[in-house]
């Protein structure tokens, strides 16, 4: 619990501690590929690097985060930790209407926009499409040895997160690293995560049920294990296979893997800990469930 007291203490520090003394285990699987710390840190210093040198110290403090159950996502997330930014999912299946609207409530339309694009190779199709905007593709990142990591302020914003919008317009809610620091020191403690653990994300980014999954199973050394939504249809082979030790969800998905039969005594002999938010959780369901 020393870390909560530390003044250095962010949101992604657990991670880069986790790096440093596991850099060769999987922290994160996702799309088919196995991501070491050292890949993901690797990957989200670039980004980081490209950032601070594009924006410099006037830069915004925010960087919005375009991508959907990829490795880019959560590379975007700690890229933008790194780089001092607090981070903005968006949600490619969103509505564009929508998408517009969050950003023109960060006033991200109001100025030329820096976009990276870290999975294109070559960007002059976009340049030539929205010449108002900077785009820059994999050959035009920093390479990881240029991040120089800074001191990042307790009070600084960690991410920002819309609220559904469905009384009105979506309402941005900015969380600082003091604000959720804390609560992830007493849930590794609470939940005695180690390395060994492997986590479920089935929430996306947009949900604040996300950094529970990702930063728990980072600020210990284990690994987030991210669906496809394809693969969400069928939760049991998904834990089975994935070989989770932490399941978190909502209890509707509980009652689909209960209709499908594949709650039965002895079904997930790996899994640990089980957990569900964002709706009533019946007393049938966890009786199925336990």
């Amino acid at each position: 619990m020393s870390s909560a007291t530390n003044s250095n203490r962010t949101l992604h520090s657990g991670f880069l501690r986790s790096t440093e003394k596991f850099p060769d285990r999987p922290a994160l699987e996702v799309q088919g590929e196995v991501w070491s710390y050292r890949q993901l840190r690797d990957r989200a210093a670039s980004l980081a690097a490209t950032l601070s040198r594009r924006t410099g110290d006037d830069g915004p403090p925010l960087t919005a985060v375009f991508a959907y159950r990829s490795a880019t996502a959560f590379m975007g997330v700690l890229g933008a930790l790194f780089a001092g930014h607090g981070y903005v999912p968006l949600n490619r299946n969103f509505p564009a209407s929508r998408t517009r609207t969050m950003l023109e409530l960060l006033e991200g339309l109001e100025h030329p926009l820096l976009i990276l694009l870290p999975d294109e190779v070559d960007v002059g199709a976009f340049t030539e499409r929205w010449p108002r905007h900077s785009f820059l593709g994999c050959r035009d990142l920093e390479p990881p040895e240029a991040w120089q990591p800074d001191p990042v302020s307790r009070d600084a914003v960690a991410y920002l997160l819309f609220t559904s919008g469905s009384t009105g317009i979506p309402k941005g809610v900015m969380v600082a690293h003091r604000n959720v620091t804390p609560f992830i020191d007493v849930m590794v403690v609470r939940y005695r995560i180690t390395e060994e653990d492997r986590f479920s994300q089935t929430f996306d980014m947009t949900f604040d049920l996300s950094v529970f999954d990702m930063f728990l199973a980072w600020e210990r050394g284990a690994c987030v294990c991210c669906p496809s939504q394809k693969t969400l249809i069928s939760p049991g082979k998904f834990i089975r296979e994935a070989r989770l030790t932490v399941w978190f969800s909502v209890p509707s998905v509980g009652l689909l893997m209960k209709r499908l039969g594949v709650l039965k005594p002895n079904q997930y002999p790996n899994l640990k800990w089980s957990l569900f938010c964002g709706e009533p959780l019946s007393a049938d369901i966890a009786k199925a469930w336990s």
